[in-house]
């Protein structure tokens, strides 16, 4: 009878970073999908709507990524896992795009919500089209993060179906 050799199951820190990284990913495509076809209207009309429900979509982002760094942390430091780390990598470069947008998404909303001299503090001293022109590269570098949190997530969901066999 030959011997059958099993694979270790994941620990208890590493499954619940697997998952948080899906539930991450999940938010990003969320967030990425209403960026696309809402940013024209917040924009031009300052919709009050719309603007809150972007702003609130960015700040969950922006907390699922922090969330999934600390998680991805102490699955490193506590299980010794090396995927850990490296989608902790992923999430560092994710949390630092979210905060070069913070000043657009803070003068966004401070603008759909009459609070033009606070928008103003936060423009500085260009005008708003000005400084709609020099988020172009902040606008990219999120764009590109949360195609890198999309594949995070792709691979925690490989290393959860691989583990349930």
């Amino acid at each position: 009878m030959p011997i059958k050799i099993k694979r270790p199951e994941l620990k208890t820190r590493e499954k619940r970073f697997c998952i948080s990284s899906l539930v991450c990913a999940g938010v990003s495509v969320g967030f990425t999908a209403s960026l696309f076809l809402c940013m024209e209207k917040i924009v031009t009309k300052a919709n009050k709507p719309l603007t809150t429900i972007e702003f609130t979509l960015f700040m969950v982002y922006f907390a699922s990524c922090l969330v999934c760094l600390f998680l991805g942390a102490m699955a490193y430091k506590y299980e010794d896992s090396m995927g850990a780390l490296g989608k902790c990598a992923v999430y560092v470069i994710n949390s630092v795009f979210c905060l070069m947008n913070m000043r657009f998404a803070l003068s966004l909303i401070a603008a759909a919500y009459g609070a033009d001299s606070t928008a103003e503090k936060i423009i500085g001293s260009q005008g708003t089209a000005e400084f709609i022109k020099a988020q172009y590269i902040p606008w990219i570098c999120l764009v590109g993060g949360t195609m890198l949190n999309v594949m995070a997530g792709v691979f925690s969901a490989l290393k959860l179906m691989k583990n349930k066999q």
